[in-house]
């Protein structure tokens, strides 16, 4: 009896002995299966954390061992992941967005018409009729819609439809008459479309759109403010945490700022400012706005438009433009170059001398050379600048060592080759498909991938960006056809790209995009494994999402 109390004794002083040896955190994340996508991409299956920081990472019995703590998460063999974040986006422009007439995936311009119709009588308050979301690709024929498809049902308010690419616009001959544009009207880094009668169309290319779009009152703050907290609450139900928003104007900054400092957005932002006297002039004054949650470092400027509207500065013709009616009537056969080349020197060698980071938007494969030329003409090898092109849609295979050379970071969208897949070899035509979408490609300069959605050019989900990476093919797999194999992403450069590449182009790789001692306890946690899930099993849940 004597010796079974004095073992029982002896069990309870090694038990609190062991206890106080712990040391103690706020929390222990146990039983799961962790990619920490580390330097090794090792697994994991236990996290301690404390303050908000990540104290350690190791198997369960590590864990357990070394550490206590009253709150233990068992996960039971879930999936948890870095943090989740969106390398190139417009989060107020989602907002935006969200007050607008949904025109997605309408296939002609008279459901057009009647989403429009049923909009205005649910907003009659409304001064002008804004929609977005359109796109001429998806219509029987493919061309281009005029002002008189409006003007027939909405001749008294105008109205200003945005393309699903946002450089495009769509209006009618009221909003066309409120701007005072004629067919004499001209805008560098624009254009506006004319009729058989030399008259506008209603359809404005790129810095054309301002025309119009400067004559649309500004959307209340207090109005705003809700808006921007529905795209704050569609981010965290889609499991982004971190949002590059590409281009804010300095009072669009100045509110997101405020508002992620009062708690009012969950969403970190990582904002770059667009290329305006005004955001130079704060800028260039003040430095970076480097707070924890809301940071500003960088500038966005634009190179060129877009593919789906022929935007994008091609080196070669467009190869469709003879199939759409009125399309034809484009003055220039290559696309735009929306900043001259003298302007885009002298905004690049100012943003160098003062360690601005630069994100220029190059679609064709013409605007890609001349910003990577013009990036080789400052950067030095010993530069940590890390200026990124965004999309870089189509490279020029003879181009794509300058991104190695000068370590330029490609931002790109896994998602615009799926849905561009069904009309853009018809506008660069058979011989030169080769260079677009070429992710594998892009990847192997710097093994350095950050990926984005665009949206709302795009879905805000992260899991479509996957699945268009990893699987190349249609979400719903109607069409199971994979566009340009060769370029697939694997799913550990795709998982890569969303967490920590994303973190690197944002100079945010110290704090987090892995899971490691020292970074942030910021996690994305989900029932399913990316790195084994069948493209069926993701095409279910990308489903269910969008229920």
């Amino acid at each position: 009896m004597k010796q079974t109390i004095s073992i029982a004794v002896i069990l309870i002083i090694l038990f609190f002995s062991s206890c106080k040896n712990k040391q103690k955190v706020d929390t222990i994340i146990t039983n799961a299966h962790i990619y920490t996508i580390n330097e090794n991409n090792d697994t994991a299956q236990s996290i301690a954390i404390s303050n908000g920081t990540i104290s350690a990472v190791g198997s369960n019995d590590y864990i357990l061992n070394h550490y206590q703590s009253d709150s233990i998460v068992d996960l039971n063999g879930k999936y948890v992941y870095p943090a989740f974040a969106d390398a190139h986006a417009h989060f107020w422009g989602l907002a935006k967005f969200l007050g607008e007439c949904n025109l997605y995936g309408t296939t002609s311009v008279s459901e057009i018409i009647q989403r429009l119709k049923i909009f205005h009588q649910q907003n009659k308050d409304r001064l002008w009729i804004i929609g977005r979301g359109w796109d001429q690709n998806l219509f029987s024929d493919k061309s281009l819609p005029t002002k008189e498809a409006l003007d027939s049902v909405f001749a008294d308010i105008p109205v200003c439809l945005i393309r699903v690419d946002g450089h495009a616009i769509w209006t009618n001959s009221k909003a066309i008459e409120l701007a005072n544009i004629n067919s004499k009207a001209k805008i560098e880094g624009g254009e506006i479309l004319l009729n058989k009668n030399s008259e506008p169309s209603g359809i404005f290319l790129d810095n054309a759109t301002s025309l119009i779009e400067k004559h649309i009152p500004d959307i209340p703050y207090s109005t705003m403010i809700k808006l921007l907290q529905k795209a704050d609450t569609i981010c965290q139900q889609n499991h982004l945490q971190y949002i590059h928003d590409a281009g804010l104007d300095l009072h669009q900054i100045l509110l997101l700022d405020s508002l992620i400092e009062h708690h009012l957005i969950k969403t970190k932002i990582y904002a770059m400012a667009s290329l305006t006297k005004e955001n130079l002039n704060y800028f260039l004054k003040h430095g970076f706005i480097n707070k924890d949650n809301f940071k500003v470092r960088s500038f966005k400027i634009y190179a060129d438009g877009a593919l789906g509207s022929r935007g994008a500065l091609l080196k070669q013709k467009y190869a469709d433009l003879k199939n759409d009616k009125t399309a034809s009537q484009q003055k220039n056969d290559y696309g735009l170059l929306l900043i001259s080349t003298d302007s885009l020197k002298k905004c690049l060698s100012l943003l160098y001398k003062n360690n601005f980071q630069v994100c220029t938007h190059a679609i064709g494969d013409s605007a890609n050379k001349l910003v990577l030329q013009l990036y080789a003409e400052l950067l030095k090898p010993q530069d940590d600048k890390r200026w990124r092109i965004e999309h870089a849609q189509i490279v020029d295979t003879a181009d794509l060592w300058y991104f190695k050379k000068y370590k330029i970071l490609p931002s790109v969208q896994p998602t615009h080759a799926i849905s561009d897949k069904s009309w853009a070899i018809q506008r660069l035509g058979k011989d030169r498909i080769c260079f677009a979408y070429s992710y594998q490609s892009l990847w192997k300069q710097n093994n350095i991938l950050p990926l984005g959605t665009d949206f709302p050019v795009e879905d805000v989900s992260p899991f479509k960006t996957f699945f268009a990476a990893v699987f190349r093919c249609d979400y719903d797999l109607k069409d199971t056809t994979v566009f340009r194999p060769e370029e697939k992403l694997t799913r550990l450069q795709t998982l890569r790209g969303m967490t920590i590449d994303a973190a690197y182009a944002a100079f945010l790789e110290k704090e987090t995009g892995s899971i490691e001692v020292g970074k942030k306890a910021e996690f994305t946690i989900l029932d399913f494994d990316l790195m084994t899930i069948s493209k069926e099993k993701l095409s279910q849940y990308i489903k269910s999402q969008s229920n």
